[in-house]
């Protein structure tokens, strides 16, 4: 730029004027006389101007093509052609140029002519030097303000042209931002919806509201609702957790959010079908600077892994049944054994007792003899071990899942009665049982766990050295009152290597084929389960002790009612009644007959035999029905009456021998009358008729 006017610009110099400038705006000054060239060029050079001439308008021409010029100083008539054509031209290929046309003969027309034609100013002659450098000078001036505008307008524009691009580029990017967050979400939202589990958010806020911020889609297949509600409202959750484990589920949010430790939780789901889920969740929380508690984690559906591990655990039980079998059926010969042996000398005696002949009177009072009480009483005891064997057997293989309060002592004594054959051989056997508190748990599970520690005792010991090893069972009250189960050995200890793997799944030091491997694994997952802790301490060489410890049973807590009955005194009586027995073994309805002569007693060995009955108008105050029965099950008795003789219904006393089919086993659970286990007592009988009697006399059915 050739001319700025800025006061703080060095290099400025002071005009006659009076107007400051800056130096080096480009003049061209055109006129035929070369004095007034001169002239001119002098006073604008003393201004600091650069200052070029020409003669006529065709050296104006070819100058301006050479060279850039500010102002054109032009006289209006010059040779061939006017000082107006030059104006033209310049308008037309320069027109930033500033023009001042001087003439000789100024009139009003030649004025606005000039102004019509482009020019910037018009300067009538004579010229004075003041007023050629002050117009030159506002000439220059304006150039410059205009070619600053000029620079400043190409500079906008260009800013204009980059901030358009700029936006359109961002715009851009947002836009692939958008779109690659939205993929980002659908991919996520995929992912979390085909994950074996539910993706979850939630939170825990300062005034103690719960609210859930995500949830996967899949939570409507597993928790039976939709997303949306439970993110409108907690409960709608909340409400179908199993009431056993809602406390649990808030002490272990709370554990977590105080600490801000790992937070895991396993419960019971009930769907909005009545149908029961097990879930698993697992998060790790952060606190917020507001306080708020927020989890984000998985909660896995378990229910398919824990019929897997109850029928894995069933599956253990079955294996070790089947491993003892020969040692059970030892156990159960022995007092078959004698049983038979003294049955027979007792028909014997009986036989020579009724057969007249001279030693008729001797047989006689050999047969009321104390010897034939001892031999009865024997027959007895014999009996009722093998009872207690099939009732060990009962408990350790039954499938469910009931938990009510438990002696462990008495699952200890059960799981001996089982494994005694696998001791007896190897090591004495010592118990020091202190008194304990009871546990929630099942018999069942927990006698697993003692079968397996008593089982690996014993085959930790060699055999041939029974009176120098020993297997020693405690039970004692730990300083916390948790109960505390103590399996000890002197056998060969568990190696160094080994020792930190023991309860891993496949890891044994039996040989080959001889066990699964799962024993010990399933023992910590029961354990667990329970609430408890299951330690090992072991001395290669010396022997291992089995820890287990158990949290005691809630205050108050009485687990599944059993609907089983405990014998009464032998010696209380029951009133006369009506009585009708089924079931398909004859001699079970014999042994009513016998046992109960002061009852009407009438017995039937099939379902439809009892059924009959009742259809053709017989009334009893008592029926004891069997369970399973070749034609018709107990079930299907039952399901008769309650359609066709609804007050029977409560009358009902079902016995069973414990073998049930799956629609039996379902049945067992479901109803609310009472059951007796085969073999049972005659107080446990005589309990039944008198309780159920004296409750449905007063009710006056």
């Amino acid at each position: 730029m050739l001319y700025r006017h800025d006061p703080a610009e060095k290099g400025r110099t002071q005009s006659a004027s009076g107007v400051r400038y800056k130096a080096m705006a480009r003049v061209l000054v055109v006129d035929d006389e070369r004095s007034l060239r001169r002239t001119f060029a002098l006073f604008l050079r003393d201004d600091g101007h650069e200052v070029e001439t020409a003669e006529d308008v065709d050296q104006a021409l070819t100058t301006l093509e050479t060279d850039d010029f500010d102002v054109v100083v032009s006289d209006i008539i010059l040779p061939r052609r006017s000082g107006v054509s030059l104006l033209e031209a310049i308008a037309e290929r320069w027109p930033n140029i500033k023009v001042i046309l001087v003439t000789g003969e100024p009139t009003v027309e030649t004025a606005a002519s000039a102004v019509r034609s482009g020019a910037y100013d018009y300067i009538s002659k004579p010229v004075s030097s003041t007023k050629i450098r002050k117009v030159v000078a506002s000439a220059a001036r304006v150039k410059s303000l205009q070619d600053d505008n000029r620079r400043l307008q190409a500079e906008n524009d260009q800013q204009r042209k980059e901030l358009a691009r700029l936006v359109e580029l961002r715009t851009a990017e947002v836009r692939d931002t958008r779109e690659a967050l939205a993929s980002t979400e659908a991919r996520i939202s995929r992912i979390a919806s085909n994950i074996p589990g539910v993706l979850l958010q939630f939170e825990r806020r300062p005034d103690g509201d719960f609210a859930f911020t995500f949830l996967a889609e899949s939570a409507e297949q597993t928790f039976g609702v939709e997303p949306d509600a439970v993110l409108a409202d907690a409960r709608a959750f909340l409400d179908l957790i199993h009431p056993e484990h809602r406390d649990d589920l808030g002490e272990s949010l709370a554990r977590s959010a105080a600490s801000l430790s790992l937070w895991t939780w396993e419960g019971r789901l009930v769907m909005p079908n009545g149908e029961i889920r097990w879930l698993q969740a697992q998060s790790r929380p952060i606190r917020e600077e507001d306080g708020t508690v927020v989890w984000d984690g998985v909660m896995l559906d378990m229910t398919d892994r824990k019929d897997l591990q109850a029928r894995l655990m069933l599956s253990d039980r079955m294996a070790s049944i089947g491993t003892l079998a020969a040692g059970v059926a030892h156990e159960i010969n022995n007092p078959l054994t004698y049983i038979l042996a003294n049955l027979h000398i007792l028909g014997k005696r009986a036989e020579k007792a009724i057969v007249p002949s001279e030693k008729q009177d001797k047989a006689r009072k050999l047969l009321c003899s104390e010897d034939t009480l001892e031999l009865l009483r024997e027959t007895a005891d014999g009996a009722r071990r093998v009872r207690d064997i099939a009732r060990d057997l009962k408990t350790f293989s039954r499938s469910s899942e009931e938990t009510q309060p438990v002696d462990v002592r008495k699952v200890l004594d059960s799981s001996v009665r089982m494994a005694i054959n696998e001791i007896r051989h190897r090591a004495k056997l010592e118990r020091s049982y202190e008194d304990v508190p009871k546990i929630l748990a099942n018999s069942s599970r927990l006698g697993q766990v003692f079968l397996n520690l008593i089982v690996n005792a014993a085959q930790a010991i060699p055999d041939g050295a029974a009176d120098e090893n020993l297997i020693e069972l405690i039970t004692c009250t730990a300083a916390d009152g948790w109960a505390e189960v103590k399996v000890s050995d002197t056998g060969t200890g568990i190696p160094k290597e080994l020792i930190e793997r023991i309860f891993e799944p496949f890891v044994t030091m039996k040989p080959v084929g001889v066990g699964t491997g799962l024993g010990l694994y399933i023992c910590r997952d029961i354990i667990q389960g329970l609430g408890g802790v299951i330690q090992v301490d072991s001395r290669p060489g010396k022997g291992t002790t089995f820890i287990v410890r158990l949290p005691p049973a809630p205050e108050g807590a009485t687990g599944s009612p059993s609907k089983e009955l405990k014998p009464a005194q032998p010696e209380q009586t029951v009133p006369r009644a009506t009585i009708l027995v089924i079931d398909d073994e004859a001699n079970i309805g014999r042994s009513f007959v016998r046992t109960f002569p002061e009852h009407d007693i009438t017995v039937v060995t099939s379902g439809r035999e009892g059924i009959k009955l009742l259809d053709d108008g017989r009334s009893f105050e008592l029926v004891f029905c069997d369970i399973m029965m070749p034609d018709l099950t107990g079930r299907d008795v039952y399901e008769h009456i309650l359609e066709h003789h609804a007050a029977m219904a409560e009358r009902v006393v079902f016995m069973t021998g414990g073998a049930f089919t799956e629609r039996a086993a379902e049945f067992i659970e479901q109803i609310q009358t009472r059951r007796i286990d085969k073999p049972f007592d005659m107080a446990l009988l005589q309990r039944a008729m008198r309780e159920e009697l004296e409750k449905h006399r007063r009710k006056g059915n």
